[in-house]
């Protein structure tokens, strides 16, 4: 058998909470007003939100920015323009020193076809 200890008292519930009165409001007015504030301050955060992301609609006149391009492009716009000049120089060029190089006068190379006798044809009839 085991020994056992002086029984443990515990306080009764009612004691270890107070009780807490309920509070009701006059005909739910205070709700009510906090309601309507609730939605006041989300309605507010949806119309900045709104504002933000707002499109520009077809009857309002849009901004001038049409016809301004961006660094990005134009300086896209000098490289290209760049390569075009350096590649018709260079075309220039070439063309240059293929005229100012000599080149073989007669234009007949000796083919190993023309060396060799003519080739005997057979007709089979």
């Amino acid at each position: 058998m085991t020994k056992s200890g002086p029984p443990v008292v515990t306080p009764p519930l009612s004691t270890l909470k107070e009780k807490k009165r309920k509070v009701f409001h006059e005909h739910g007015k205070d709700s009510l007003d906090l309601a309507v504030s609730i939605g006041n301050s989300q309605e507010d955060k949806a119309l900045l939100k709104a504002g933000r992301h707002h499109q520009p609609q077809a009857g309002q006149p849009r901004p001038d920015r049409i016809h301004q391009k961006s660094r990005t492009k134009k300086k896209l716009e000098e490289v290209k323009a760049t390569i075009a000049i350096q590649r018709a120089r260079l075309k220039r060029e070439k063309v240059k020193m293929r005229k100012e190089r000599p080149g073989p006068a007669d234009h007949q190379k000796s083919s190993p076809a023309q060396d060799r006798a003519p080739r005997k044809r057979v007709s089979f009839a």
